[in-house]
């Protein structure tokens, strides 16, 4: 096996995570630009007709839509798909020089999402109307621009279903039933295949009723879970921060108080993140209503928006900050695991008031910059920094803080 060495520009590990943060941030900043005007010209040339007909309403949704979904398709999914789930197999097959090797598998990732894309949305649309990609991308009548804009919208959060499902996957069952230690393409296929399978079902379960409109003779065939969007994005927030708790940097904890091994683990580490996913809302939502952070925005949105603030906080302290503090600095378990707690919910409720405060004047939240720039907003702007974040560290491997 090829050992790649790293030599670090900065010894101290809060140091370049720190440098790295701010790396990160710049970076979306300037990417997300890029790649919303992209998209948008990408979308106008293929949809003449859809733009032409509709209203400004209308293409500024649809316009966001697509901008959006290429981005979720394209970098999230690729992203869990290719670093969490196949363990970034293959990313060093031409060359591990940096960032050679991370533009590469960037491209990979596009791919993946493409194709993913195309087969999964596309197999459906066969039979389900609005899913049909002649619809999705060049729409032809009003009524079928606001179908296309349902499609895009429920598709896009695919990608929320990938996250609630394959991640806790492997966060939780460590690939059970598959092989201790996956090795082999075939294995990381099997784990990938039971993922998207677990997946689909999840998405078709709650996302699409949550996001589609169907009625029968003027009655609405779906029950809305958790009575509305904002609603149930909390909830799914706060299980992802009890689900992946376990492996980014609590060391198996809560889970391994109660098993040791799986499945028994997995299921454990699964009711403790349903029973975080139900009780931390009305938690947070109890403490900030009095406040007011934002008027105008619902009340389970900021609260979905400061879930996904501690979110961001822990992966960046695990990708950027090596969970800090190490093992060989703080040697007692007990105290080791508190600390990093402690930073995660105290860093990210101070990242999430400020980012609440500032998004709407940032590329990434809702300031168009004066040239149309898609409007992330509060919760999708967090994502752009995040995978910023994930990619710096999983796929360019720090580089250039880090140099071979």
């Amino acid at each position: 096996m090829l050992v790649v060495e790293h030599k670090r520009m900065f010894s101290s590990p809060l140091i370049t995570g720190t440098v790295a943060l701010i790396l990160s941030f710049i970076a979306a900043c300037i990417l997300w630009p890029i790649w919303s005007l992209a998209s948008q010209a990408i979308y106008i040339s293929i949809a003449k007709v859809g733009m032409t007909v509709a209203s400004l309403d209308q293409q500024h949704h649809l316009l966001k839509a697509f901008s959006e979904g290429t981005f979720f398709w394209m970098i999230i999914n690729g992203w869990i798909w290719l670093s969490i789930v196949l363990g970034t197999f293959g990313k060093t097959t031409f060359t591990t020089k940096q960032p050679f090797a991370g533009l590469y598998y960037t491209l990979v990732s596009c791919a993946l999402g493409i194709g993913a894309f195309l087969i999964l949305i596309s197999l459906l649309g066969i039979w389900w109307h609005p899913f049909s990609l002649s619809i999705m991308f060049t729409p032809q009548s009003v009524e079928e621009v606001h179908i296309a804009i349902e499609a895009w919208e429920a598709s896009n959060f695919f990608a929320l279903a990938v996250i609630i499902t394959q991640i806790p996957l492997i966060a939780l069952f460590h690939k059970w039933p598959f092989t201790k230690k996956v090795d082999n393409l075939s294995d990381h296929l099997s784990v990938l295949l039971l993922g998207i399978a677990i997946t689909w079902m999840v998405w078709m379960t709650l996302i699409v009723p949550s996001l589609m409109h169907f009625t029968i003779n003027g009655h609405d065939v779906f029950n809305k879970p958790f009575g509305n969007w904002p609603a149930f994005v909390a909830f799914c927030q706060a299980y992802v921060i009890f689900a992946i708790m376990p492996v980014e940097g609590a060391e198996m904890y809560p889970m391994k108080f109660f098993a040791k091994k799986q499945p028994r683990m997995g299921i454990i580490g699964f009711v403790i993140a349903l029973i975080g996913g139900f009780t931390l809302p009305p938690l947070i939502r109890g403490i900030i209503e009095p406040y007011n952070l934002v008027p105008g925005l619902p009340i389970d949105v900021l609260v979905a928006s400061l879930e996904l603030s501690v979110i961001v906080f822990m992966l960046a302290w695990h990708h950027l900050f090596d969970d800090y503090p190490s093992k060989e600095l703080v040697q007692n378990d007990t105290l080791r695991i508190w600390c990093r707690i402690a930073i995660w919910f105290v860093g990210g409720a101070i990242f999430g008031i400020i980012w609440l405060k500032t998004y709407h004047l940032l590329p990434i939240g809702s300031n168009d910059i004066g040239m149309g720039v898609t409007s992330l907003g509060v919760l999708a702007g967090q994502f752009s920094f995040l995978m910023c974040i994930l990619l710096f560290n999983t796929f360019f491997d720090k580089w250039p803080l880090n140099r071979q």
